[in-house]
């Protein structure tokens, strides 16, 4: 399968996961102040960037939300560029930006290292129908395949309320 139909399958995915297509859970009230519920039935939080905030504001957002909360951006793969890289061209932004806590990553790995499958966290900025948005999995989701282990729920909560924290403030254009 090429480059374009993994992104517009994947895209397709999202979109069916955030108009709640598939299973139905509790909403629970985020722990960020001003941030949308989180959806429990499912591993994607999803929310919409401010009308008139850029690409570029948002990769600010990141970057400083990230050292704010203690992050590192250790990647970012920049997927329209690597499909203009390879002569496709693609008018949708696309940008996968991976975050870490090394001290909290070291925390949850050392009581669940199959939890290093996940890492390092992801934010995603993309496009859909004119509407720039911003996208996470959830750490304390990625858990509920792995055995009960209290010490590690206790960092996922932590890690879920740091990447939201950072896509507030990356979705407010770094304000």
């Amino acid at each position: 399968m090429n480059m374009k139909k993994s992104l517009l399958l994947l895209g397709l995915c999202c979109t069916g996961l955030s108009l709640g297509g598939w299973a139905q859970g509790a909403e629970i009230s985020s722990t960020v102040s001003g941030m949308p519920a989180i959806n429990t039935a499912s591993p994607l939080y999803i929310v919409n960037v401010q009308k008139g905030v850029t690409p570029a504001q948002i990769k600010m957002g990141i970057q400083s939300g990230a050292e704010a909360e203690n992050m590192n951006v250790v990647g970012t793969l920049d997927v329209q560029q690597g499909l203009k890289e390879r002569g496709i061209k693609s008018n949708q932004p696309y940008v996968i930006y991976e975050v870490c806590n090394l001290v909290l990553g070291a925390k949850i790995l050392k009581s669940t290292p199959e939890f290093g499958a996940f890492a390092p966290c992801k934010i995603v900025m993309y496009e859909q129908n004119g509407q720039l948005k911003l996208m996470t999995y959830l750490p304390t989701y990625a858990l509920k395949y792995f055995p009960k282990n209290p010490e590690s729920a206790k960092v996922a909560q932590e890690l879920d309320h740091q990447i939201i924290t950072v896509m507030k403030q990356a979705a407010a254009g770094g304000l």
